[in-house]
């Protein structure tokens, strides 16, 4: 008697094992064809997936540079607008402070001239305080700031119920609030401009309602202030009528505006600017106790208003020269995406003609590992006939 025992069949595992690698080929290619990337995970090829990521992070980086960069484009361009309009009434100001210096006028004409004059005055600061982009005055007091450790109202000792404040048109300086209790009302001055806001009914007695939220609108001043109930998320405590007095807000001087060009923190890729505070009484023209009502008076502001206008039109060159910089750093930036782009798609996209003749490939071989395994399962009998004769 034969001891017959059929521990393996070694071409059908052959078989097999050449079937489940066929078939996790075809796996992969069918993903590389699918996503149209040959690189989908880290096992796929962990030195061009690090290359990979690298560029991605790169582009990235550039494609939201090439957008801060189209808006400190239309920052800049929204600035110089205004500026050319203070260009033009600083003309018109001079053709009055010329009309005015000849004797040629009487009184009422000179008056005359003298109102309009005057009025040019009040309308470029209000130009220098309306243009603004994204809530962000540019033309008085760019970039100017609260300083959190000096401005007591704000403090991390703060308990007064602030909220929010914000900053439009504001002039450097330490603004003090005035706040008696049980008044509804609060008081906000700079030492030179004070401002009263009534709270009246709005208020739940002398406190702000829970949950809710009071707005303090200094607008002469250009600061706004959020006041705040209990349970209001991140406000500083609850404000009660009194809780501002005495406490300060300083607000220091900018150095204007910082524009993030590319992708890196690195001082090349940023673009710092100061846009000159334009109102009359700034540094740049400088005209703000000019006169017209006389003939001397009228001589000396032809001689000031010329510098100014000599001043505005060198600030508008800057903005220019920083205009056609931006557009420069664009175009290259925009140059380099495609490059990175291209470069990144050569280490990771697909090969379709590669990758379908590997499919292919694999497809047949996986048919022929199949033919294989069906016929190296012999039948048992034939098996055990053979051994028993």
């Amino acid at each position: 008697m034969f001891a017959a025992r059929i521990n393996s069949n070694a071409a059908f595992q052959r078989a097999s094992h050449a079937h489940g690698r066929s078939d996790r080929e075809l796996q992969f290619s069918r993903t590389r064809l699918g996503s149209g990337m040959r690189i989908n995970s880290a096992r796929d090829d962990v030195g061009r997936l690090s290359i990979s990521e690298g560029m991605r992070a790169e582009i990235g980086g550039l494609t939201e540079g090439t957008r801060n960069t189209e808006k400190a484009i239309d920052l800049l361009r929204t600035a110089e607008g205004a500026m050319g309009e203070i260009n033009s009434i600083l003309i018109r100001m001079r053709e009055l402070a010329t009309q005015a210096t000849s004797d040629t006028l009487n009184d009422t004409n000179r008056d005359a001239v003298h109102s309009e004059f005057n009025q040019l005055k009040d309308y470029i600061d209000r130009i220098a305080k309306l243009a603004s982009y994204n809530d962000q005055n540019l033309l008085s007091g760019f970039g100017n700031d609260l300083n959190d450790l000096t401005s007591t109202a704000i403090d991390a000792l703060a308990d007064n119920g602030i909220r929010r404040v914000k900053l439009s048109s504001v002039e450097a300086g330490t603004y003090t609030f005035t706040d008696s209790p049980a008044d509804n009302s609060v008081t906000l001055s700079n030492g030179t401009i004070s401002q009263t806001v009534e709270f009246g009914s709005i208020m739940d007695g002398d406190h702000v309602a829970d949950g809710t939220t009071v707005v303090a609108n200094f607008d002469q001043l250009g600061i706004e202030v959020v006041l705040a109930g209990q349970g209001v998320a991140k406000s500083q405590g609850s404000y009660t009528d009194g809780d501002l007095d005495g406490q300060t807000l300083v607000v220091e001087e900018g150095v204007g505006g910082s524009f993030q060009l590319g992708g890196d923190a690195d001082i090349a890729d940023r673009l710092d600017y100061d846009i000159k505070d334009m109102t009359v009484g700034g540094k740049v023209l400088g005209i703000e106790q000019l006169s017209v009502g006389s003939r001397d008076s009228s001589r000396h502001a032809l001689a000031q208003i010329d510098g100014a206008i000599n001043r505005m039109s060198k600030e508008r060159g800057e903005v220019g020269a920083v205009l056609n910089r931006l557009q420069h750093t664009l175009n290259f930036t925009e140059g380099s995406i495609e490059n990175v782009t291209a470069s990144e798609g050569t280490v990771r996209d697909t090969d379709y003609s590669v990758e379908s003749g590997l499919l292919a490939k694999g497809q047949i071989l996986q048919d022929l590992s199949r033919s294989a395994m069906i016929q190296s399962q012999v039948p048992i009998d034939t098996v055990m006939s053979l051994l028993t004769g």
